[in-house]
């Protein structure tokens, strides 16, 4: 009797960080061609949105890089094991 090899794989999970440095942090910049606008970083994505239309709304301009950046905590911790 053979048996075939079982790949062990971990799992990760990932949260925010409850902490108070964990708030969400929102950028954005312009990608037409040469232009440099860049939002300044906010915790409200509103804010950022609403600085990307005032933006389209003044040049035209219609695609932006958007990052949404928050502090983690990554566990390897099996489901089931945080008592969920």
């Amino acid at each position: 009797m053979t048996t075939a090899a079982v790949d062990v794989v971990p799992v990760y999970r990932m949260s925010p960080h409850p902490g108070p440095e964990s708030e969400l942090t929102m950028t954005a910049r312009c990608m037409d061609g040469g232009c440099g606008w860049e939002s300044e970083p906010t915790p409200q994505p509103g804010s950022g949105a609403a600085g990307c239309a005032s933006h389209t709304a003044a040049t035209g301009h219609t695609t932006f890089a958007v990052c949404l950046e928050y502090i983690a905590l990554v566990t390897t911790e099996a489901v089931g094991e945080l008592g969920e």
